[in-house]
């Protein structure tokens, strides 16, 4: 590998806010926005789908290092195509059970195929005076972001309370989903400072444009 390749391997990918709550929540929010035509894909490519890993802490650095080496193979095209895949499909899962209507059969049955394969790659093993599912690191490939991301799914669609998901509203909003966790399940927003704020001030503006006019 060149230099060049190997800056390349090396450059970080930030995705400059996590307000999901959940990890699959967060991997839905990689676009911006979802609520006004898409200005920026954070995952352009599978080297920015290991970043997101690193950023998220989903596996241990040797791990995402040796997966960084086999990204220039002919294989990673077709894992970050199924990554899109499995991003899109969770959106359309999610934005439905927000729009109280039926989850596509299609897309859960791709969810599932998902969590059936993630399985594969864990163990069950002894933590402390209890179990836990844990990564087999030796068998994790590519996909590795895939079974983290769709054990988060579902774990959220089984386990918690489905009407704390919401979507950042538009067309003031950002159109991202979030896990509600206040206690009275008032959050509106992705985040106060990140849209909440900006739409305050747009109102507020456009008060006091009409106050003068």
């Amino acid at each position: 590998m060149n230099d060049s390749a190997a800056a390349d391997l090396n450059r970080d990918w930030p995705v400059p806010f996590f307000f999901g709550g959940r990890l699959c929540l967060d991997f839905i929010n990689t676009v911006n926005s979802r609520s006004r035509p898409a200005t920026r894909d954070y995952l352009p490519d599978s080297i920015a789908l290991l970043g997101w890993c690193r950023q998220k802490n989903l596996f241990d650095a040797s791990v995402i290092d040796r997966l960084e080496t086999e990204v220039p193979g002919a294989h990673a095209p077709e894992v970050h195509a199924r990554a899109i895949a499995l991003r899109e499909a969770l959106y359309r899962i999610f934005r439905a059970l927000i729009d109280g209507a039926s989850v596509p059969a299609g897309d859960l049955a791709h969810l599932d195929e998902a969590l059936r394969a993630a399985r594969h790659h864990q163990v069950l093993a002894q933590a402390g005076s209890g179990f836990a599912w844990q990564w087999d690191a030796e068998r994790l490939d590519l996909l590795a972001p895939l079974h983290a991301v769709a054990l988060s799914a579902g774990a959220l669609l089984t386990g918690d309370d489905l009407g704390r998901v919401k979507e950042c509203p538009g067309p003031d909003g950002c159109g991202w989903l979030f896990f509600d966790e206040t206690r009275n399940n008032s959050r509106r927003w992705c985040s106060m400072d990140h849209c909440g704020g900006a739409a305050k001030a747009r109102r507020y503006a456009a008060r006091q444009s009409a106050a003068g006019a």
